[in-house]
């Protein structure tokens, strides 16, 4: 006859100062059941999970708080982000991305309009949120703006990255536009901007991390394990604001004319590799400034 198979109990001797309610304790104090020490210790550690669950909720939600309060554009605009498909393909079968064109001048014009300066109107405090001080940045002054006491002169960063990558593109084609009559000094930027804009571009890209997975694919005619670089992205919708942003800025003609630097303001200080570049004298250190001192421009 099988032998009656009875349920383990676990030995257990309390340490000193050890909370008693933890554990279901027998009667002599030196049993307990597994069962029910388990169901309290999952109590204890899903109370846990939620505590910190609910701590860095908490904290994302400062940190997009911070965020959102660096990026003025939120309060004025639904970017309508959503879920796409990027077209990583080398031969695409639809109508390619004007991109992927050859120079002509129905390409260079959207790109033109990307690349022009337009300017928003950003309030003191918006600056302040940014790390910016206002003390340096240009105010849309109210009896020629008539936009209020607060308005201060600011641009979407994002054109500013489309135009650096519009300059690598006409280098690329450098025969063309030298030979055209769109932006023909492109191709011979100095290596100061073009270094400058391969660093915003690569600064911009670390920046995102985007730490999506490219699949390795077996392809015909390929050897070796193919990438599919057609990958999904979180995006904005870019017509609604490029067409925000035309709607929005202020006369930029106007601008042109009147926005110059009035006497006696003060601005931040010039790099000093600019001074050495076109061998000027460099005011920045005059009277035993620090000369390891350098300035962000």
């Amino acid at each position: 006859m099988a032998a009656k198979y009875t349920k383990p109990k676990a030995q257990y001797s309390r340490l000193p100062g050890e909370d008693k309610s933890l554990f279901q304790i027998d009667n002599d104090g030196t049993e307990f059941d597994i069962r029910q020490v388990t169901v309290r210790l999952k109590k204890r550690l899903l109370i846990s999970t939620i505590c910190n669950a609910i701590s860095l909720l908490l904290l994302i939600g400062i940190g997009v708080a911070r965020l959102h309060d660096s990026r003025p554009i939120h309060d004025k605009l639904d970017l309508e982000p959503s879920i796409q498909k990027i077209n990583g393909t080398l031969f695409p079968s639809n109508a390619p991305s004007m991109a992927r064109e050859l120079p002509n001048p129905a390409v260079d014009q959207v790109w033109e309009e990307w690349e022009l300066t337009r300017v928003l109107p950003i309030t003191k405090d918006q600056v302040i949120k940014m790390g910016k001080d206002p003390t340096y940045t240009a105010k849309l002054e109210d009896d020629i703006w008539v936009l209020g006491d607060d308005a201060y002169a600011g641009v979407l960063d994002v054109y500013h990255q489309l135009h650096c990558l519009n300059s690598l593109r006409q280098i690329a084609y450098g025969a063309y536009y030298n030979a055209s009559t769109v932006n023909p000094k492109v191709a011979r930027l100095p290596e100061i901007h073009v270094n400058h804009c391969v660093d915003i571009l690569m600064q911009a890209l670390q920046c995102s991390g985007n730490v999506n997975i490219i699949t390795l694919d077996w392809v015909e005619t390929q050897t070796y394990p193919f990438p599919d670089m057609s990958v999904n992205r979180q995006c904005v919708d870019f017509e609604r604001l490029t067409a925000w942003r035309k709607e929005n800025t202020i006369d930029m003609d106007k601008y042109v004319r009147v926005m110059k630097k009035p006497k006696g303001v003060r601005g931040r200080p010039m790099a000093d590799q600019f001074y050495a570049y076109h061998n000027l004298d460099n005011p920045n250190h005059l009277h035993g400034a620090n000369l390891d001192q350098d300035f962000n421009v």
